[in-house]
């Protein structure tokens, strides 16, 4: 076997065996049940896709395989399989994306993957701490997350994590896990709201995004205690004036968390009903909100303010 390199993401150590660029490297100390990555070859893939299209829906192809295996890919960026375990993950870079961005989507959707197959539910949340308390940001691919999280970061707020949020309960606390210290936005907000992180950023053609270091990475990967969940309300009539904060309750949140779950592929019946006990467990220790807010760079600053009000209350 040659090196092994050891980062911690999500709370997790990866153990790889090739080096990654976005990852902090994990802390020295006694780590358990580590997450090994691996890369493979076209041949172990060759074993190991689907007979036939499963699970294809856009540009993305999923399968859970007959040993309870998970199946990945996308044909331009990578391919992988998760054991059932969620432990191993063999992955392999497709066509001539570059390093960052092949480590970006890999990272989400397997480890996303990984953390599911472990009894877990992550969110599709970017998370910021706002005044020394931590609060995540839910809504859908291009409802504005990231860009809301770098005015906040912009405006002295430390970013958490993007993209993807482990959750971790503490009693009646719910905990945040650093991800990796990245934040992918448009080139517009980019040079509008984090100037000197975009001039060092990584353009990625595939997502037409800029994958940036917005700040010097967390000092610590230690958990942190989340005060609130913020839904970016669609931007309609209700989003016209001031920003607003309406409290998300009852069967609502309900559909809110489970629509705002990390590998929505996987449908198993025993997945349900584990994400109904996740969800009323959340309702039980974290407020969750639907923000509504005009969407312009001018509106950014009253969206921080009823944010920081609303977190106060």
């Amino acid at each position: 076997m040659g090196s092994v390199h050891r980062y911690v993401a999500f709370g997790d150590c990866i153990e790889s065996g090739f080096c990654l660029a976005t990852l902090g490297a994990a802390p020295r100390g006694p780590w358990r049940d580590p997450v090994r990555l691996d890369r493979a070859d076209d041949a172990f893939f060759a074993s190991w896709r689907p007979a036939r299209p499963v699970g294809d829906v856009d540009w993305l192809r999923y399968a859970v395989l007959a040993d309870g295996s998970v199946y990945i890919s996308d044909d331009e960026v990578f391919e992988t399989v998760i054991s059932p375990d969620g432990r191993r993950i063999a992955c392999g870079r497709r066509g001539d994306v570059d390093e960052r961005s092949f480590e970006a989507s890999l990272l989400n959707f397997a480890l996303g993957a990984s953390l599911t197959l472990r009894g877990e539910e992550p969110l599709h949340a970017t998370v910021v701490e706002l005044c020394g308390q931590a609060i995540g940001l839910l809504g859908a691919s291009g409802a504005g997350k990231s860009t809301l999280a770098a005015y906040l970061v912009a405006e002295g707020a430390e970013l958490v994590t993007d993209d993807m949020l482990r959750i971790a309960f503490a009693g009646d606390c719910a905990l945040a896990h650093p991800g990796p210290h990245r934040l992918k936005l448009f080139d517009e907000p980019a040079r509008r709201l984090l100037p000197g992180a975009a001039a060092r950023g990584h353009f990625s053609s595939l997502s037409g995004k800029v994958l940036i270091e917005p700040q010097a990475g967390p000092a610590t990967p230690e958990p942190r205690p989340l005060a609130a969940l913020f839904l970016l309300a669609s931007a309609d009539e209700r989003s016209a004036g001031c920003p607003s904060a309406r409290r998300v309750t009852g069967a609502e949140l309900i559909r809110l968390l489970i629509a705002s779950a990390m590998d929505i592929r996987n449908a198993a019946p025993a997945r349900l009903a584990r994400q109904l006990r996740f969800a009323e467990r959340m309702a039980s220790v974290l407020p969750v909100y639907e923000l509504g807010y005009r969407r312009d760079y001018d509106a950014l600053a009253g969206v921080a303010d009823e944010i920081r009000r609303t977190i106060r209350s």
